[in-house]
């Protein structure tokens, strides 16, 4: 079926966007830029806090923007930087994931409790949590997951974790995954998953950390000294660059102890976007090396588990 005319033109409007002149993280002006932009309907520049390292983009979509951007498309074939075969909604595609998961959950609390997972996407996770005997809850941004959600009998707001207004201190877990890069202000949000935790409870927060690997340090570090800019013709979904060191400090700064920090590489395969064939052969290259580096060192890894848990 193909589109209208409406629909095609908004495909094409530019984004709304806001500009930050100050890190989100620590708060600091002292910016640098990097040399690697998005464009999609507008520019989003790259930057670097000098004073926390935290890596985020100068020019985002307004959350009401965002909201354009987080179609059924995204769900499609966009979440997880469009590394996976399968769409968000397909069951069977993370059964065994989901059911891992909940099982690392029940290593950090036996007991089990109260579970919320922030960006609770189709909902298959938090189900899965509920035949096991957990109190489950989400909030999810995207309408048509939020009413996936609801066919499965879940408790699911929709909207933004701070539209949610949950109370103090009700969850024993917080589960994050592929979300906190996505959002407007990631210190804000986590200051609401410290808030909503109770003492001593835990977040479990999973997803990328792409500009930490060997090809994306390779590739900025020479676009930089030639004067460049790589350029994704992509929509900016990650507001947000992580990498360990300054993901470890923003947890810190919120009040959460990290208990793990362990770091992955996603195998040799497809590269996300349109790259040349020169681009893709090397970066093949650099994960080949890439991935035995992450796995004996947990170093230079492109994804990252990180535990925090709330300080009594």
């Amino acid at each position: 079926m193909n589109a209208g005319p409406a629909a095609a033109a908004a495909a094409e409007r530019p984004l709304v966007t806001r500009t930050l002149d100050r890190c989100l993280a620590c708060g600091s002006a002292a910016l640098r830029p990097l040399p690697l932009r998005y464009e999609h309907r507008g520019a989003f520049p790259l930057v670097e806090c000098r004073d926390c390292e935290m890596r985020f983009l100068a020019v985002q979509p307004t959350p009401e923007a965002l909201t354009d951007l987080y179609s059924a498309e995204y769900f499609e074939r966009d979440f997880r930087c469009g590394r996976s075969d399968a769409a968000a909604f397909s069951e069977e595609a993370f059964r065994n994931e989901n059911a891992d998961l909940v099982a690392e959950f029940e290593r950090l609390l036996p007991d089990k409790g109260a579970l919320l997972e922030v960006g609770s996407a189709a909902g298959w996770l938090l189900a899965h949590a509920r035949d096991r005997g957990w109190r489950v809850r989400g909030v999810e941004l995207s309408a048509e997951a939020v009413a996936h959600s609801r066919t499965l009998g879940l408790d699911v707001h929709p909207g933004d974790l701070a539209s949610a207004r949950l109370p103090d201190a009700a969850f024993d877990l917080v589960y994050m995954g592929d979300v906190l890069e996505h959002v407007p202000d990631c210190r804000a949000v986590l200051a609401e998953v410290a808030r909503v935790l109770r003492p001593g409870g835990t977040l479990y927060l999973r997803g990328p950390i792409t500009t930490n690997s060997l090809s994306r340090r390779l590739g900025l570090a020479l676009y930089g000294l030639a004067g460049r800019t790589i350029v994704l013709h992509e929509p900016p979904y990650h507001l947000w660059e992580f990498r360990p060191g300054p993901l470890r400090r923003l947890f810190q700064r919120v009040g959460l102890e990290v208990l793990l920090l362990r770091q992955s590489k996603i195998a040799p395969g497809r590269a996300h976007g349109e790259k040349s064939g020169l681009q893709r052969g090397v970066m093949a290259a650099l994960d080949v090396m890439n991935v035995p580096l992450t796995n004996a060192l947990n170093v230079v890894g492109d994804r990252v588990v990180l535990v925090g848990r709330k300080r009594r």
